[in-house]
Order: structure tokens, then sequence, then C-alpha cells
């Protein structure tokens, strides 16, 4: 059982390195969320309505607004590292706060996290999370590895004896380079003895740094216990310092999304060739095909079949859909039935109804179309609304925009009523309305309302110049 007396402490001020990116590196995005809200959504699973203190600096400002637009149910607060001096400098800053001095006085242990690990998990946090043992001063989160360079060596008395130290690897001697065991740089922390040791911390080392790490000896010294937790998986704890970690971090938690997704009844054609992003919703018996893209707030109702190459971001898909290859949607609704592409193009606020056809090189711009309303190909319809049972036929376009503004709008609307028949290469001159059940002819340029039931014929009649052409080739 996960303890309600364990407080988090997010160590982000110290990981400001760009990765060749313009954004602090908490938060380059990693299968569509940065690693800082990777990590609060696990801590919000294991401890809901948890206090978290997330320590900043650099690009502090963006931080605190990104974190903020973000809705946990959590109580976050936030603590200024101006000077990045390492871990232990940053964990003093925290406990010197408001929010490490009601830690103490609430005797709450203190969960310490750092700020670049997208791949832990719920089940780590929950345990580390326990509570410590009476008298214990810390818990050490370890694993071994068979390469465990860069790593902070876990120093024993004996092969499996008590913990003596934490030696970085740029302070450690030959013989300790060779040991496996690892700090995987996860403590939790009585928050008496964190505060009183963070304030003890010394520099004295390679990087002129104040390291998390010493606390270790500072307990030994003190005669305190210290706990240990053994991780088999070290990939949960893998941080990601460069864009090819960033890549690696990535593939692995889509394997899992596409497991768990996989392992809930969603069936994939390729399991190494899809992308979904840990936002997404689908629900069973939904067919994938590779090459797909699913990203954002995307919802997948039961029986939708998704074809190669798709791409959808923030959209809905309604039962027994039916998503064509090359398909691209953004910010839309696709209802139940409808079947979409190959090759159409849904941009924001395109709203297709159940039982639709949106055919091939179709694009849709802040449209909605009604239900069994048939679009089949080689159309545009920008800021349209259209009713039901409607046929469009190819090569039709809504000209939306000429550089006025009407009703203080730049682009216009055009309005197509239940049960209109749109031939063939026309065009709607917005704005513009096609009552009930009009008819209109293929070829025509509609530039004025066409009343119900009405047919609207808007070309040139065709002149036949008999002989004409042959004296044509001969000039």
């Amino acid at each position: 059982m996960t303890s309600t007396t364990t407080a988090v402490m997010i160590l982000a001020a110290g990981l400001g390195k760009r990765m060749f990116s313009t954004l602090p590196k908490v938060l380059v995005p990693i299968c569509g969320r940065s690693p800082l809200f990777h990590i609060l959504d696990r801590v919000a699973e294991a401890l809901p309505g948890g206090r978290v203190a997330i320590v900043v600096g650099h690009q502090k400002d963006f931080v605190i607004e990104q974190v903020k637009a973000q809705k946990y149910n959590l109580v976050i607060d936030f603590v200024e590292q101006a000077e990045q001096k390492g871990t232990g400098h940053a964990v003093k800053c925290a406990m010197n706060s408001e929010w490490g001095k009601q830690s103490v006085s609430q005797k709450q242990n203190i969960l310490v996290l750092p700020g670049d690990l997208p791949l832990i998990t719920t089940e780590l946090i929950q345990d580390m999370a326990e509570p410590l043992k009476r008298g214990s001063a810390l818990k050490l989160l370890t694993a071994e590895l068979d390469d465990p360079h860069g790593y902070g060596r876990v120093v024993r008395k004996g092969k499996k004896g008590a913990v003596l130290r934490i030696v970085e690897e740029k302070d450690s001697l030959p013989r300790e380079k060779l040991i496996k065991e690892v700090g995987l740089s996860i403590y939790t922390f009585n928050a008496q003895f964190l505060a009183a040791g963070a304030e003890a911390l010394k520099n004295n080392n390679a990087q002129k740094e104040f390291y998390l790490t010493d606390l270790v000896a500072v307990a030994v010294s003190k005669k305190r216990a210290i706990e240990t937790l053994a991780w088999e998986n070290p990939a949960d704890v893998r941080g990601v310092n460069n864009p090819y970690e960033l890549a690696l971090a990535s593939s692995t938690l889509n394997d899992r999304i596409v497991k768990k997704l996989a392992m809930a009844g969603v069936r994939f054609i390729d399991l190494n060739r899809v992308r979904i992003e840990p936002t997404v919703k689908i629900e069973p018996d939904v067919t994938i095909y590779p090459g797909v893209i699913l990203e954002g707030s995307t919802e997948i109702s039961k029986g939708v079949f998704i074809g190669p190459s798709v791409y959808l971001k923030n959209v809905f898909v309604g039962e027994g859909a039916e998503i064509k290859a090359g398909t691209i949607a953004e910010d839309s609704r696709i209802g139940a039935g409808a079947k979409i592409g190959p090759f159409a193009h849904l941009r924001p606020e395109s709203n297709v109804g159940k039982d639709a056809k949106i055919g091939n090189f179709v694009e849709l711009k802040k449209s909605t179309i009604g239900e069994k309303t048939s679009i089949s190909h080689l159309s545009y319809l920008g800021d349209a609304e259209v009713g039901k049972n409607v046929n469009i036929g190819c090569g039709f376009v809504t000209c939306n925009f000429d550089g006025r503004i009407i009703e203080g709008q730049r682009k216009h609307k055009t309005v197509i009523e239940d049960d209109v028949f749109v031939g063939s290469d026309c065009q709607a001159v917005a704005p513009v309305t096609f009552k009930r059940g009009s008819f209109i002819a293929s070829g025509s340029t509609i530039t004025e309302t066409v009343e119900e039931d009405s047919m609207a014929i808007a070309r040139s009649r065709q002149v036949n110049k008999v002989g004409y052409a042959k004296k044509l080739k001969q000039k």
C-alpha cells in the first residue's frame, strides 16, 4: 500500500542543457509529452493528491507556465534554484522553502526524482513511496548493470554488506569502476534528515558541485540505516541527455503503449511501424495498418479500420468508421460508419457526420458534413455547412475568400441544405446558400442563393462552329 505521507521533489533546475533545441531539456517532447509531464503523469497515478515541489532554474518562467497549463490531481509548488550547483544544492533550495519546512513539520518522507526520466513507471514510484522503516535515513534505488559507465557506483561493506557511499564516475578509483551495482538517482529521504544533511554537504569533488549522493555517506557517519530497492529493469530510469537517447526513450514508450493496446484488443498489422502517443484512447476491435501516427487527444471507437500511413491528431472517430490510406486529420470529428480517404485531408474544425463519405483528395476546413453525404473526390470545402443526403460531384470548390470582410469575417460561409445534388466541376462563391432539394448543374459557378427544389445552371451557352477546328489546324 502506498504511503500517504510521502511528498515528491522533482529536480528540473539542473537539467537546463539544450538538446539542440530552444526548449529546456525537461520540456523536449518524447512520444508527445515532455519528460517532466511523463513523471507528473506517473506521480499523479501513484500518489493522487500528493504534494510536489518542482525545482526550476533554466527558463523557469516558461517551465512553470507549461506545468500550470496541465491538469493534475496534485498540489504543485515551484522552488527556484537560481544557480545550478548540483543536485545537493537543488535539494537544499527546496528544503529551505516553505514546501520543505512544511514537509519537515509534517514528518513526511520525501521522494526525490530527477526531471528527465520519461520512462519511469507508476509501480516504481509506489514502491519507493512506501514508508521508511523506523530509524532509516533514506531508501536508495539501485540496479546491476553490465555496463555501469556514467553511473555512481554503490560502495558496500563487503560484496553484499551495508551501503557505505556512492561514488560518482569522475571521482571513482579504478577498483570502484569495476562495481556493477549503481545508484539510479532516485531516493526516499526522511525529511528531517534531508533538511539537515543538505545543509552539511560539501563540494570537494571534480565537478565542484554539491552531490545528493554524498548524503549516503552522511547517513553512514551518523549511523543511520540505509534501505535499498533493487530494480530489475534499469530502462525505467533511463535519462535523456541527447537526441539519440531521446529517440531511444520515445521508441521504448511507444512499444509499451502498443503492447498495452494490443493486449486490450487492438489489432496491429505491424507492431513496429506505428506511433501512438500516451494520451490517445483506442477501444477494442480496431484494426491499425503500418505507418499510422496517432497523437494528442485522439479517440478511436470500436470497429474502426485505419489504413496505411494515416495521421490523426486530436480527432474523434466514431464506431465502425473507415480511415483509408494517406488520410490526414487534425482537430476534427468523424462520425460512426463514415468513410474517409484515401488521401483525404481534414483540417481543424471539420465535422463529418454518420455514414458520410469523404473520398480521394478531398480537403475539408472548418466544415460540417451531414449524415450520408458523399464528397467522393477532388474537392475543397472551407467554411461550409453541408446537410444530410447531399451528393457533391468531382471538382467542387467553395470559394470562401475574396479579400472582403463581411460581417466581421474574412472567410465566407457556404450553406448546402439537405438533399442537394451538386454536379461536377462547380464552384460556390461564398457567402451563398443552396437550399433543400436544389440541383446544381455541372460546370456551374454559383454566386446567388439557389431556392428550394430549383435547378441552377450558371455556365456559358455551348456554340458549335462547324468546320472551324479544321481551319485552326491549317493556320
